[in-house]
């Protein structure tokens, strides 16, 4: 019973071949319907995944595992993180694994002629690996040096191309409070993001001297903002809550201060990504549901055009369930085939964009598998009420049409 049953479908599959080869042209148009259809889909989630890598790592790129808190400097009567919070931060917070804290203010500094603002922030050696600097050239200030208050200091890219015409100084100084501070070193920040977490504090025109040396040299009683770094990821809320509880038992107002983690970035940034994505995808399965639609155009024309040879077959005793798979095997092979061609497409040129300039792209292995299995699906969706109309005809009709 089961080998007479696999000869019957093995004779269907064979006249399904023989029908859609006998159409090539109207055949390979409709495959490669679905196959844009499905290469849409499997294309739309990728670029929205490398979108979201994209923007993830920018916001990691300000730093890892960081949290941040500042005086809003709002209110009545404003406050701000004091010198005595930090180590307050260091020996009741559990999990933390670095601290930056940073005093800032301003000077103009003369540069090819013209006095221009530059940022001056007074940091910690820590704040190179909390907020992922980069040293381009030269070195950051040591402990040692933080420790006795040495001048020293570390430019910024964009300040030491104004200064020097490049982000490799000779041997020089800049005059900071008055002072001359010895450079020894360029940075940049590992991405140009920080505008994520609304702290900049390092773009632009921006030195970086030690903390001790600013204190020193400088009246001011308050830091500008503390950089913490997490042990791990799991780390970051408990991290949180321990800064708001240090501040809450230390200030009058917890409203005037901010504390906040790049978490609740990375979730918006995901959220939106997760949005554009779905919203691309609905556009894109647009296609597939064109390309559904040719499917039921094509095998309605055929259905027509094979009313004669569908009239001989009932007459020859071939049941209305042999019509009906006949013509679903047809749907099924060019929508099949056309899911196939689609998910090489859609796969294949992300690998090769990426191959090409060098960039990783993400190709989604769920959004192949829904591509392709709603391709299938759609074909044999639209393929259905030919197929029914083709099996329920009246053999005297059908015999007789012209």
């Amino acid at each position: 019973m089961a080998r007479r049953a696999t000869a019957w479908f093995r004779l269907l599959l064979r006249f399904a071949v023989d029908a859609i080869v006998a159409q090539r042209g109207r055949s390979l148009l409709t495959i490669l319907g679905m196959a844009i259809g499905t290469a849409s889909v499997v294309g739309v989630v990728s670029i929205g995944l490398l979108g979201r890598e994209y923007v993830v790592g920018l916001i990691e790129g300000v730093g890892s595992n960081l949290v941040f808190a500042y005086g809003t400097g709002r209110g009545v009567n404003p406050e701000e993180i004091d010198f005595d919070d930090v180590p307050a931060f260091v020996a009741a917070v559990p999990g933390i694994q670095a601290i930056a804290p940073v005093l800032r203010t301003s000077e103009l500094v003369p540069i090819k002629g013209e006095t221009q603002q530059v940022a001056i922030l007074g940091v910690t050696p820590a704040y190179e690996q909390v907020r992922n600097m980069v040293v381009e050239s030269g070195r950051f200030f040591s402990e040692r040096e933080d420790a006795q208050g040495a001048k020293v200091c570390v430019l910024s890219e964009d300040l030491a191309i104004e200064l020097f015409g490049s982000t490799y100084p000779p041997d020089a100084s800049l005059r900071l409070f008055g002072l001359r501070f010895r450079i020894v070193g360029v940075f940049r920040e590992g991405v140009e993001s920080a505008a994520a977490v609304q702290k900049s504090e390092a773009a632009g025109l921006a030195a970086l001297i030690p903390f001790a040396t600013f204190r020193n040299l400088s009246d001011l009683r308050y830091v500008d903002v503390v950089y913490i770094q997490s042990a791990t990821p799991q780390a970051v809320p408990g991290v949180v809550r321990g800064v708001t509880d240090i501040i809450t038992a230390r200030h009058r107002e917890i409203s005037n201060f901010k504390i906040e983690s790049l978490d609740q970035y990375l979730v918006l940034a995901q959220r939106v990504s997760r949005a554009v994505t779905l919203g691309l995808i609905a556009i894109s399965a647009v296609s597939l549901l064109v390309g559904g639609i040719g499917i039921m155009n094509i095998m309605l024309v055929t259905v027509t055009e094979r009313t004669s040879d569908i009239g001989i077959r009932l007459a020859l005793g071939a049941g209305q369930r042999a019509i009906m798979v006949q013509f679903l095997l047809e749907a099924a092979i060019l929508s099949l085939v056309g899911g196939v061609l689609g998910v090489i497409l859609g796969a294949g040129v992300p690998f090769y964009v990426g191959w090409l300039y060098g960039v990783a792209v993400p190709v989604s292995g769920l959004s192949v598998t829904v591509a392709f299995t709603v391709s299938v699906a759609v074909g044999l969706f639209f393929g259905f009420y030919p197929a029914r109309k083709a099996a329920s005809m009246n053999i005297v009709d059908a015999l007789g049409y012209a």
